[in-house]
């Protein structure tokens, strides 16, 4: 393996200000490839002794090892952010490198075993990882380019964990995602890169927010303070809110599919919840569950029948939104499919229109302000990749942007 010390950094420093720009204008994207090694440790143990196997993606194979007796060394501190481990592999057998490092450090030196660690054989553009060393403007690219291209090797581990899963019907194995393998080390002879894929699963505290409101005063970030918080717990949830609350929280933590069964419980509970308040207007005298058992098995027939009694419309946008997200959400339930990462983006579509439906349903602007506002507050640290990387017979390949070819529509 080539070790990238040997490697001299190409330089792209101009003297003068440019006509246009875009993310990763200064990587050589058209570089030659050389052997990398992915660290990523799973959150359980694969039962089954250390071995190599090879898993393969669109005709081209990728030898991954299955190893159970690494650790992690740390200065001073362990955190979820590995950002103080400086070493990953087994135990005893540091390199002189290492040792000179530990030594030279004079820090407390801290262990930590790890539960099964995946290595995963890989080619990866040889400038990027020179840029990802540098301390100029070429590094945040670079590390942009190497977040996609490992969060691309995450359908090699879940093709690996669901081979496994079914060989094995291990309980505690599951299906991954960025929120549980946040932290991948890329290796190249003896240097390594940090690569981080979600924020929020590695912050070892929370972070400091500057408040223009005080002053520039620092404080912990916050979404709510002890007083708001103690008046909420008075608050009752609306018909079918908690299912809206876990399908926000499924996208996040990876589970699509289910994010996309709970968006679409929330909007038939917080439905049949409204249509029962418009027939109790309409039929005050008269039991509403009679009326609602007609019903029980038609969804599309009480949106018709709330809209027409409340005299409120749907968009037809959002009615089409919720159409398809309900024939998803029948896939799902009735023939097992399975969204995968790579397949996301349908289901936060359904997510997000779905959330829409719900505020107009339940017709209550507070509670609709709670979940439109402050979005941006609430996305710190949430999973963000920018290039897109596919699986070709050669291996994984990450693109430039699309603008990036045409980019005189992001003149600056």
């Amino acid at each position: 393996m080539n070790n990238l010390s040997d490697v001299q950094p190409k330089s792209s420093e101009k003297t003068s200000i440019p006509r246009e720009y875009w993310a990763g204008q200064e990587l050589d994207w058209q570089a030659s490839t050389i052997p990398v090694e992915l660290y990523v440790e799973l959150p359980y143990w694969l039962m089954v002794p250390d071995c190599v196997q090879h898993v393969e993606v669109n005709g081209h194979k990728f030898p991954v090892a299955i190893r159970d007796n690494y650790v992690e060394l740390y200065f001073n501190a362990v955190g979820d952010s590995k950002s103080t481990c400086l070493y990953l592999g087994p135990p005893k057998r540091l390199r002189p490198d290492v040792q000179k490092a530990i030594k030279k450090s004079k820090a407390p030196i801290i262990s930590r075993k790890c539960k099964t660690v995946l290595l995963i054989h890989s080619e990866c553009n040889r400038d990027v990882l020179v840029a990802s060393r540098e301390k100029g403007r070429r590094k945040n690219p670079a590390n942009l380019y190497l977040q996609s291209f490992c969060e691309a090797h995450l359908d090699i581990v879940n093709r690996l964990v669901r081979q496994y899963r079914l060989s094995t019907y291990d309980y505690f194995a599951y299906e991954l995602s960025p929120w549980d393998l946040p932290i991948w080390f890329v290796v190249s002879g003896t240097s390594f890169v940090r690569i981080v894929l979600q924020d929020y699963a590695t912050w070892d505290e929370k972070p400091v927010i500057v408040s223009n409101v005080s002053g520039g005063a620092r404080e912990r970030f916050k979404l709510i303070t002890p007083s708001e918080l103690e008046t909420a717990l008075a608050v009752q949830p609306s018909a079918g809110e908690f299912e809206l609350l876990d399908a926000l929280n499924f996208m996040e933590r990876g589970d699509y599919s289910d994010a996309v069964r709970r968006i679409t419980t929330a909007i038939e509970a917080q439905t049949e919840f409204a249509l029962r308040q418009e027939l109790l207007k309409k039929h005050p005298m008269e039991d509403p569950e009679k009326r609602l058992k007609k019903t029980e098995n038609d969804f599309p027939g009480r949106l018709r029948q709330y809209q027409k009694l409340c005299h409120r419309r749907l968009s037809d946008q959002l009615e089409k939104e919720l159409d398809m997200t309900r024939t998803l959400r029948h896939s799902i339930v009735h023939s097992g499919k399975r969204i995968s990462h790579g397949e996301r983006g349908q289901a936060q579509r359904s997510v997000d229109t779905g959330r829409w439906i719900f505020n107009w349903l339940e017709n209550q602007p507070a509670r609709r302000d709670v979940r439109e506002k402050k979005i941006g507050m609430r996305s710190l640290g949430r999973h963000f990749s920018l290039y897109y990387a596919e699986f070709t017979p050669t291996g994984v390949t990450v693109h430039k942007p699309r603008f990036g070819i045409d980019s005189s529509k992001f003149i600056i």
